[in-house]
């Protein structure tokens, strides 16, 4: 071969590593008729148009009788102990709310906070550490604000429990615009804890909102198998894409790993559902289980720590049996068939998803781990639109606070399976980790930071465009 041949043949080269990025951007796959049900078998029968609860089409009967079992401890509210209702009763001191359904409507999203001074429900504030790299909590409330308290008549109770703080919730308007001259506001919240219990938070430490996630498909998230989530990992982002995916290192309390890779929360803290479900009952209900034996009661706490003896003084809240039926519950939970997705217009959105390279992070589709314990979520194909890592999502999006390995700008990719029916089902749901987006596309103009190329081809787009793929991703 010629020296100009050869010399030829490197500018080729030069120009495709160059445009390689581009290309890698705008290539789209073609249409698989297993995206018309996102959970493989465990994708429910029928749409329905009222709940997301409902169990996944490949579970049989028998287990489906466990399912609305562990239902029940889900949809009902707990007492306070001890009651005559001894399976159901436990809930607190501190607590943000009696019942999962409460944050977790229907399956989906809760109503979201009001505007002003109240003690919220679905958004949770949690505190952590502002210095990158240090994970910390306040030593008089612990990692997260409980609003609410029990009140006990009891004559051994020198000092009742206290709910920790009010939220002060408060938006200010941005307004934006799009390439082809039309307008957007977006609303940008700030909050302000008052009401304290016992004085504000120490130095150093800031706040997190957190508004409560949907929970069908979170079984299929577990199935999938740790290899398959870290052959994504590209934290130097040696492919020059532009997005450095890596995972959550977590200390998983059921196998004592402390490098477990995270995959359940906003910043994965929690590496397993089992996990992410139990913490949700320690911190958000105040029931103890036994993966989180001990009350959210920090030391001066004083009337907190004295309430906690009384209702279960030698045994847990919410025994092993009864978080076998929680969490099968929260396994078995389908998810919705694609609505219109062989739409023209649908399908001309799902192109413009692939080359605006929002597949970057929302990887469509895995198959489940074929030996996951539960053989009903085994050997799945599944289409939930995350890879479950981390990425940077820019300083708009930031809450500043550490967790394990993620920093303040990183967040864990949401899945979008169902997204589009969250507003149908529940017309006050909102978006993002904190509930700031009134809508999906508020939600996209939001990212920042890894993904703020895909945001700048959104701005670019035609409206036209841009309904298009909003209708793509109403419809997975």
């Amino acid at each position: 071969m010629s020296k100009k041949a050869l010399m030829l043949i490197a500018v080729f080269v030069g120009a495709v590593a160059i445009t390689a990025f581009e290309y890698q951007r705008s290539k789209v796959p073609a249409f698989d008729i297993s995206e018309l049900q996102p959970g493989g078998e465990m994708t429910v029968k029928r749409i329905s148009h009222n709940t997301f609860v409902a169990v996944g089409g490949n579970v049989d009967r028998m287990k489906e009788l466990e399912f609305w079992s562990g239902f029940s401890f889900f949809r009902d509210p707990w007492v306070v102990a001890p009651a005559s209702t001894t399976g159901r009763d436990g809930v607190g001191p501190l607590f943000n709310t009696r019942s999962c359904i409460t944050c977790h409507h229907d399956g989906g999203r809760g109503p979201m906070s009001p505007v002003g001074l109240h003690k919220p429900s679905s958004l949770l504030i949690r505190i952590g550490s502002t210095v990158e790299g240090v994970n910390a909590v306040d030593p008089n409330y612990g990692g997260q604000i409980q609003p609410r308290s029990i009140t006990l008549l009891n004559k051994s109770v020198t000092e009742q429990p206290q709910g920790e703080a009010m939220l002060d919730l408060q938006y200010e308007t941005i307004k934006g615009q799009y390439a082809d001259g039309s307008s957007y506001e977006l609303v940008k919240p700030s909050y302000t804890l008052s009401h304290f219990s016992h004085g504000p938070i120490a130095k150093d430490l800031g706040l997190s909102p957190r508004y409560a996630p949907s929970i069908y498909g979170m079984g299929l998230l577990d199935a999938i198998n740790d290899a398959d989530l870290l052959v994504q990992e590209d934290i130097d982002d040696k492919n020059n894409d532009g997005i450095s995916a890596r995972y959550n290192r977590v200390f998983d309390r059921i196998t004592n790993e402390p490098k477990a890779v995270g995959r359940f929360g906003f910043k994965a803290l929690h590496p397993s559902l089992d996990q992410q479900v139990a913490a949700a009952f320690v911190g958000d209900i105040g029931i103890t289980n036994p993966i989180f034996p001990d009350e959210n009661c920090t030391n001066v706490q004083v009337g907190c720590k004295q309430v906690a003896k009384i209702g279960h003084p030698s045994g847990l809240e919410a025994p092993e049996r009864v978080m076998r039926r929680v969490n099968d519950f929260s396994a078995y939970i389908g998810v919705q068939p694609a609505r219109n997705l062989t739409n023209k217009n649908v399908q001309q959105g799902r192109t413009l998803f692939y080359k605006a390279g929002c597949n970057g992070c929302h990887t469509p589709s895995y198959t489940t781990d074929k030996d996951y314990r539960l053989p009903e979520l085994a050997g799945q194909k599944i289409w939930p639109y995350t890879d479950l890592a981390l990425h940077d999502m820019g300083e708009g999006l930031s809450d500043g606070i550490t967790e394990f390995d993620a920093n303040g700008r990183e967040w864990r990719t949401p899945p979008l399976w169902g997204i589009g029916m969250q507003k149908e089902l529940s017309t006050t749901a909102r978006f993002l980790h904190d509930g700031r987006a009134r809508s999906i596309e508020e939600a996209i103009l939001w990212h920042g930071g890894e993904a703020i190329a895909s945001q700048q081809q959104f701005i670019q787009m035609t409206k036209a465009q841009r309904d298009s793929l909003l209708s793509f991703i109403k419809a997975i």
